[in-house]
């Protein structure tokens, strides 16, 4: 018989012809194609095949009219021989090859010879055609990152046997995996929306497959079936491969992968595939998985979900500061004592209400609260420096240095609205609310609780771009100030200095004359040892602020002290000195 061609693919014939038995073919010169795949055909591409760059002929005609697009998975065999007719390489069992179907994304992943991509896009499942391929559309190829079978050379004129055996369709494939070689076949979405990633917990079912020879997915009998495996990702005990995979499900998600056989190989997890196969068949079902997250990255703070919440992560989640309703007990990690249960002994009590970011609770607790949602439950595991350690709320039992575990419920909190899209006027408000804030829990003395507020409270009032009138100008510049003098007085209290030094020169950038600045400028200038800058600075807070006359005198008055003692010391140091030599 005589294959039938394909004139709309070609704009010239070059006839060569073969018997085999009584099949009689011609190769085409592909120098027309449909713009299917990546890249399409530009002007050089369609030079070089109008000079035969790939020649086709049809062996065998398929069934159908479904042709594969860019982003399609299919499944082909091949034969591979030289110029001189010699078998070089073949995947078909009758040609003593593995058996096992090439699997490929059309246009994706690790992508295979362009000649074969040109060759493959108007075929149809089951058609068989000869290839002739120069090396520059085979291995060499600038986009091919396929690596050629031993003892075929890339600078040689390929002569390939392809057959088409399967198309899954670009809408529920997807190419996954670090090196983009894992392809993924979605059997079942599910209508959730998270991914498991290290150190998440997960249990799937899981059953691996050699590829079957007509590269349908499923067709060949399992070599490992388990209905429910459980481990936690990162931990080293499952391999890269089906790590890989899971990363890219979601919880219910059924998808069958075509993984590399070495990506499975060598886990105490899976049993190697038999017969040496390139590549491995997943069929996964994600059954479960608890959320874990590293909150320090370190491990000191760990939270691991163990009941879902209501709605998406992160939109629904308190990520800003805000007022919280929820229930946690906790326990000693070495003791197992409970130290606190917020639902009391009848389990009936209300709710802990409490603003986040105030340090009220460990900061372990507020920390992780914030990327919980309404309903969730989280346990979460702390070393003592995020637990009770250096707290006066440190609760009876729980010794310096323990660490300590709390299942913690979020039960519901007050979303906060934009800030950055509110109008002047309640931009102004909020960032007074923030400075009280801090202001309160400054005085309570949590000091990172304070700086943090007062930060937030100034990149608000310092982020108004459309004030209106001058007294919203005005307004914004008191906070501002405000917030800058108090970040100075917590540096003061954690005696760093220069920092404070630096708090108090923004403020009297905006307010020249403003008395706290001067004052607490004063005070550092003082503890770094520039007493006349020192004085200087209490003479003009007396100056502006007449009410504090006496207390800027006394200061005074003690500056002189301390400069006096200063140099005395410094004139025994030198007298020593001199002493010596």
């Amino acid at each position: 018989m005589t294959t039938t061609m394909s004139p709309n693919l070609m704009t010239k014939m070059r006839r060569k012809t073969r018997n085999s038995g009584t099949l009689r073919f011609a190769y085409l010169s592909i120098a027309q194609h449909a713009p299917t795949l990546r890249a399409p055909c530009c002007p050089s591409e369609s030079e070089d095949l109008s000079h035969g760059a790939v020649l086709k002929g049809t062996v065998e005609q398929g069934a159908g009219n479904r042709h594969p697009q860019e982003g399609d998975l299919v499944y082909i065999h091949i034969s591979m021989t030289a110029p001189s007719g010699q078998l070089l390489h073949s995947t078909r069992l009758e040609e003593d090859g593995s058996g096992v179907p090439i699997a490929l994304v059309l246009g994706r992943g690790v992508r295979a010879p362009r000649g074969w991509e040109l060759g493959l896009q108007d075929m149809v499942c089951q058609q068989r055609c000869q290839l002739t391929i120069k090396p520059e559309y085979g291995y060499k190829h600038k986009d091919c990152h396929m690596q050629p079978p031993k003892g075929v050379s890339i600078d040689e004129t390929m002569h390939v046997d392809i057959k088409l055996l399967e198309i899954y369709s670009k809408d529920d494939v997807r190419v996954v995996g670090v090196n983009e070689n894992i392809y993924k076949t979605i059997k079942q979405r599910s209508e959730s929306w998270e991914s498991p990633r290290e150190p998440y917990a997960v249990e799937v079912s899981c059953a691996a497959r050699v590829p079957a020879p007509s590269g349908r997915q499923g067709d060949s009998p399992p070599y490992f079936v388990t209905p429910a495996l459980g481990f936690i990702m990162g931990s080293g005990t499952a391999p890269s491969g089906l790590e890989e995979a899971l990363s890219s499900m979601t919880q219910g998600e059924q998808s069958v992968f075509s993984c590399p056989a070495e990506s499975i190989r060598g886990s105490s997890m899976l049993p190697d595939p038999p017969h040496q196969p390139d590549r491995v068949e997943l069929d996964l079902h994600l059954l479960k998985f608890a959320q874990v997250r590293d909150m320090t990255g370190n491990g000191e703070v760990m939270k691991r979900r163990i009941r879902e919440g209501r709605g998406q992560f992160p939109m629904d989640c308190p990520m800003a500061d805000s007022r919280l309703q929820i229930h946690y007990k906790g326990h000693a990690v070495d003791t197992g004592q409970e130290f606190v249960n917020t639902r009391g002994a009848d389990s009936n009590a209300e709710p802990l209400e409490f603003d986040s970011g105030m340090g009220i609770l460990p900061e372990a607790i507020d920390m992780t609260v914030r990327l919980m949602t309404p309903g969730e439950v989280s346990l979460i595991t702390s070393t003592s420096q995020y637990a009770y350690d250096g707290r006066p709320d440190r609760p009876p039992g729980v010794l310096e240095g323990a660490n300590v575990e709390w299942e913690v419920e979020l039960i519901s909190f007050q979303k906060q609205p934009d800030w950055e899209r509110a109008e002047p006027d309640a931009k102004i408000k909020h960032a007074g609310e923030l400075k009280d804030q801090g202001n309160m829990a400054f005085k309570a003395g949590r000091l990172k609780p304070a700086r943090s507020k007062y930060t937030k409270a100034l990149r608000l009032a310092d982020r108004i771009f459309d004030l209106e009138t001058e007294e919203q100008a005005e307004a914004a510049s008191v906070v501002k100030t405000a917030c800058l003098v108090n970040l100075a007085n917590c540096a003061q209290r954690e005696q760093q200095f220069g920092e404070a030094l630096d708090w108090c020169n923004k403020a009297l950038r905006e307010s020249h004359n403003h008395a706290k600045a001067l004052y607490r400028r004063a005070m550092a200038f003082s503890a770094l040892g520039e007493f006349d800058k020192a004085q200087e600075d209490y003479v003009k807070w007396k100056e502006v602020d007449q009410s504090a006359t006496a207390d800027a005198d006394a200061q005074i008055a003690k500056l002189k002290l301390q400069q006096k003692a200063a140099n005395a010391k410094q004139k025994q140091q030198f007298r020593n000195f001199f002493n010596r030599t």
